[in-house]
């Protein structure tokens, strides 16, 4: 299959390479710094464009691999095609790529810098067409690098990428801020990776509120207060400490129930 890109930059890079080692020909790349563009040409082994009203109109797919609040705008700028037109957002609608009559989404829901993930076969590949024919065509794409494919609609896919946002950025957040409590006192951030993994592993098979522990579920308000005593000179994390903890005692309450 022949694959545009447009974008250079993570999602870009690591799609890109993802689909040159399935054994796509990638026909070209666009993206608005010329650096990263001609590096990211030389890495798929294929030809930086400088304009978009010069790139090669005979690919099956032409890949969006840019930021949302683009989307619309270079979607505008693109000249028509019979090749498929597909982003890459979590909630940009699948409608602002509706001026095109073969289009859809390509959603992975993975965390993604330009080397990572190593590979995508266990990370799942959300998808959302047009009609028909572009379905297969996006099908086939995602089944070559993928063997978790799921077929979401615009607002299903919103959904997800506000879930997703719960569970990766916040909690890459709240682990920061574990992470600065333990270098202040000198401590390795070591001391909390098996915490960690063991966390996230009885969420999945447990349930979240089911295998929650702490202070706040067994109503240890003599913890609560020494760790409120420790948090006193930071207002934000205090802030965000209090109401995480009511957060926790009214779930629990609620889950008791």
């Amino acid at each position: 299959m022949k694959l545009f890109v447009i974008g250079s930059g993570n999602v870009a890079n690591s799609l890109g390479t993802a689909f040159k080692k399935a054994g796509h020909e990638i026909t070209g790349v666009f993206g608005r710094n010329p650096l990263t563009s001609a590096r990211l040409a030389k890495k798929l082994n294929t030809i930086a464009f400088s304009e978009l009203n010069n790139i090669p109109l005979d690919s099956d797919i032409y890949l969006l691999a840019i930021k949302d609040d683009a989307i619309n705008e270079i979607a505008h700028i693109i000249k028509k095609f019979k090749g498929v037109l597909v982003h890459t957002s979590g909630t940009t609608s699948i409608s602002t790529l509706s001026r095109f009559n073969n289009h859809g989404v390509f959603y992975p829901v993975e965390t993604i810098k330009t080397n990572f993930p190593l590979s995508y076969k266990k990370v799942p590949i959300c998808l959302e067409a047009s009609n028909e024919v572009s379905l297969k065509k996006l099908l086939e794409l995602a089944g070559s690098i993928s063997n978790e494919i799921f077929l979401l609609d615009s607002n299903q896919r919103a959904q997800l990428h506000l879930a997703a946002v719960f569970t990766n950025n916040f909690n890459n957040y709240l682990l920061g801020i574990s992470f600065d409590i333990l270098k202040n006192s000198q401590l390795p951030k070591e001391l909390l990776k098996e915490l960690a993994y063991s966390t996230v592993k009885n969420a999945f098979s447990l349930g979240s509120y089911q295998s929650q522990t702490g202070p706040a579920v067994r109503n240890d308000k003599i913890t609560i207060q020494k760790h409120v005593h420790m948090l006193k000179k930071d207002k934000t994390r205090l802030g965000i400490y209090n109401f995480l903890t009511k957060e926790i005692i009214n779930v629990h309450k609620k889950h008791k129930k």
